[in-house]
């Protein structure tokens, strides 16, 4: 029940944010949510996983290197807090506070900085991503937070600025070595027609079952990768739906989107580039998950999906100004039917504590 309040929450704020104190509002919905994420006990499969991290520190960087494959956030974030508390589980929380705070802020102030929708990005972003970034896979979460804000870096080939953004994703998630697609082909111009031939051929692939890592010998030619892969999946259980209902209003998404591409390029500056990673998105996810990779293809379209919460408030604008409330309807019903499944359905989240 908590987080339907949460959510309806945001919903009321972000919507007020529309009509006036757009700032001020979104600095208030950023210290709600974060709070609401850092002070969290043990609702989530990683929390304990994370604590134990937390609270048991190496003494040093190097001691750090040798025992633990993590990222170097792991170490130098509770190291720094390490220096204020005496309690480990006061670095914890404290731990846990940060990363909330970072990977909230982040999306909020992408919201406010590119979306001419508050309100719908806003619920996508709770619906969408919030309880899974920055409740469950927070180093995910964070650097999706600054991968989104490297977009206007992407837009504008400011090159040394998104290549430092790149650098603190890394700094919290190895897999940010996604991120360099989308810059790669941006930047070579890399026309429309091609993601469209590419997302094509992910399709065959996913309806004739073929596995194009094995054909291309990629786990041959680099052991890791397969090394990669396993160690992934015997991290989880179960097999990834292919046709889930995400993956389907993404695909549908793309249809839409297609027909009206040219009319939505000249009308917003970033959605040439967020609809070309969204598609990137979505033929990693098909061509991983008949790859024996079905772990590492969710991770791979939950990297990129963080460009959905300023894409897909666009659908307003294919209507005619009497109609646009079916753009609005739409996106509220997606999100509403994604927060439904993540809380009552998935079986992802306990039931919401806190140790405020």
């Amino acid at each position: 029940m908590v987080y339907y309040i949460i959510f309806i929450f945001s919903g009321i704020l972000s919507f007020v944010a529309e009509l006036k104190y757009k700032k001020i509002i979104c600095i208030i919905l950023a210290i709600i949510l974060s709070l609401f994420a850092g002070s969290r006990i043990g609702i989530d499969r990683d929390y304990y996983l994370y604590l134990k991290n937390f609270r048991y520190v190496e003494p040093t960087f190097s001691v750090f290197l040798e025992k633990n494959h993590l990222e170097w956030c792991m170490f130098f974030i509770p190291d720094f807090f390490r220096q204020f508390y005496n309690s480990n589980m006061d670095v914890a929380k404290a731990c846990f506070v940060f990363f909330a705070t970072l990977g909230v802020s982040l999306k909020i102030i992408a919201i406010e900085k590119y979306s001419e929708y508050i309100f719908l990005s806003v619920i996508l972003y709770f619906g969408n991503l919030f309880l899974m970034h920055e409740m469950t896979t927070i180093r995910a979460g964070i650097a999706a937070g600054f991968f989104l804000l490297s977009i206007k870096n992407i837009e504008q080939k400011e090159h040394l600025q998104f290549f430092i953004k790149l650098l603190l994703c890394f700094f919290f998630h190895s897999s940010s070595v996604l991120y360099i697609l989308p810059w790669m082909f941006y930047t070579f111009r890399v026309p429309i027609k091609y993601y469209y031939y590419t997302i094509i051929i992910s399709i065959v692939l996913v309806v004739l079952n073929i596995n194009l890592i094995t054909i291309l010998m990629l786990d041959k030619i680099f052991p890791k990768v397969e090394y990669y892969i396993k160690a992934m999946e015997w991290m989880k259980d179960g097999k990834v739906n292919i046709l889930n209902f995400k993956m389907l209003f993404a695909m549908i998404i793309v249809a839409i989107f297609s027909m009206f591409y040219s009319t939505l390029k000249e009308r917003f500056i970033y959605f040439d580039l967020l609809f070309k990673i969204h598609i990137i998105s979505i033929c990693l996810f098909l061509i991983l998950s008949v790859s024996g990779a079905q772990v590492f293809s969710t991770r791979a379209f939950e990297m990129y999906s963080v460009v959905q919460i300023l894409l897909y408030p666009m659908i307003v604008h294919i209507f005619p100004d009497k109609m646009k409330i079916i753009g609005w309807a739409l996106i509220i019903v997606f999100s509403c039917i994604q927060t439904f499944y993540l809380i009552d359905v998935a079986d992802i989240f306990k039931a919401y504590d806190s140790w405020l």
